[in-house]
């Protein structure tokens, strides 16, 4: 069965650009002739696009025109983000010549505010035989393309693949009779051609700009740490962005969510990154949750553009070589620090920046507990789930206010008189909501202290 199996691959060969073609016909094995094949065979001239920097090839996403008999054509191919984009793509050249609507959208992402230019030119030459046997059956089909390679007028490459396709299984003698005759030109056996990347070289085969994100552990350090979180939140907003222009939809609570979990995150990271970054991401996210496509595109390219910046190097002050998950769980006890030192100030009758400023305490701790989660799953889970109600006593009582007097000028005595009472219930209903918290929050607080303190010591 093995070797039935191995009599069915598929056989490559890099064959010398100027070397004469493999003879593979043969009459003792049974591969008498070979016939030519003018319908699958073509010239063809294209012109691969990309920025500068190769960032499209790099991210395995390949934009050409090409032209083949005379007719030009857009070439698109994404497989390495299959099945959300094409694996190959083909559209007719419009009117206008322009790259067509669609592939301009799949792009963008990939290009952001990158400028689409030529970075290679490509003229093939393939021919296509049948190799027939003696019942005059196809036993095979041969494929033998010569590629010249030419980047700014100058030919840096050429190279020549030469593909047999067995469309049945070929006896011992007959592969043994091909890989001869490949021998025979100087012809060398791969299991796989270079790809196109590979074949340009640089810039192309540089690294890609969206890695794969790495499963976290609690030995990485703060640098390694963030880089793994915002390679996840890289992966996660640009599926979420594909998804989306694939299907062509104007939903956009996914995108939307992806962007709020980033923003979360970086809320959780805010004391050790680096200021200015960290505040411009932020501006980029205050329209969430982005209501229309015009609002959020240019949010989401900025964002990924400096996600793509922050995960080749992450924007960290001297922290970045300390362990992360001390570090982290430092962060999270001093926000339960701050948080405790903002709820002892507050009295029902405290100004309302006092309860908002408890508030964000509050926030900062969930999030700080959020990010450090995944290295303290059990820990941070249950300080979680009780800052949950924590939080919602807290907003509901930063929310109102007592201070200010509803404006009664022009109105009558039945009206002023309604919303004076209104007033009066609504101040009453704020008071009882702080009394209530303020009744409360210590024994809060305290148990987010004890799960950290018992935390800590299994982490030491």
């Amino acid at each position: 069965m093995a070797n039935k199996r191995k009599r069915m691959e598929v056989l490559r060969l890099e064959v010398p650009f100027s070397s004469e073609s493999p003879h593979l016909t043969s009459e003792a094995v049974g591969l008498p002739r070979v016939m030519h094949r003018p319908a699958a065979s073509l010239e063809m001239d294209a012109t691969v696009l990309d920025c500068a920097d190769g960032r499209l090839l790099r991210d395995g996403v390949i934009v050409a025109h090409r032209i083949i008999g005379g007719l030009g054509e857009w070439y698109l191919a994404a497989p390495r983000w299959s099945p959300i984009l094409p694996d190959e793509r083909i559209e007719p050249l419009g009117h206008s010549g322009d790259l067509p609507d669609e592939f301009a959208s799949y792009i963008r992402p990939f290009a952001r505010h990158g400028v689409l230019g030529t970075i290679a030119g490509l003229h093939s030459e393939r021919d296509e035989w049948a190799l027939r046997d003696d019942d005059g059956e196809i036993a095979a089909y041969v494929k033998d393309e010569k590629v010249t390679i030419r980047r700014s007028g100058i030919t840096t490459a050429r190279y020549r693949e030469i593909t047999v396709t067995p469309t049945r299984a070929l006896t011992g003698q007959q592969r043994e009779f091909l890989l001869s005759a490949a021998l025979a030109v100087n012809a060398i056996v791969v299991d796989s051609f270079p790809t196109l990347q590979q074949r340009l070289g640089a810039p192309a085969t540089g690294l890609t700009n969206y890695p794969l994100p790495q499963a976290l552990r609690r030995d990485f350090t703060l640098e390694e740490f963030a880089t793994e979180v915002f390679a996840g939140h890289l992966q996660s907003i640009l599926l979420a962005d594909l998804a989306r222009r694939a299907e062509d939809r104007d939903d956009l609570a996914d995108l939307n969510a992806a962007l709020w979990a980033f923003g979360r995150d970086l809320r959780g990271l805010a004391p050790v990154l680096e200021p200015a970054w960290r505040e411009s991401l932020e501006q980029r996210l205050s329209g969430l949750p982005f209501e229309s496509a015009a609002d959020l595109e240019p949010a989401v390219l900025d964002v990924l553009d400096a996600l793509v910046g922050s995960v080749l190097a992450p924007r960290l002050g001297d922290l970045s070589q300390r362990p992360a998950a001390e570090v982290l769980f430092e962060r999270a006890e001093q926000a339960t620090y701050i948080l405790a030192d903002r709820c002892r100030a507050l009295g029902v009758t405290s100004p309302d920046d006092k309860w908002q400023a408890a508030l964000r305490a509050a926030e900062q701790l969930d999030v700080a507990a959020g990010v450090a989660a995944p290295l303290f799953p059990k820990a941070m889970g249950r300080l979680l789930n009780q800052l949950e109600d924590l939080l919602d006593d807290l907003r509901g009582s930063a929310v109102g206010s007592l201070a200010g007097d509803p404006e009664l000028d022009g109105l009558s005595a039945e009206q002023a008189y309604q919303l004076g009472l209104d007033a009066e219930r609504r101040r009453s209903g704020v008071r009882e909501r702080r009394a209530q918290f303020i009744r409360r929050w210590p024994d809060r607080v305290v148990a987010a202290r004890k799960v950290l303190a018992k935390a800590e010591k299994k982490r030491k």
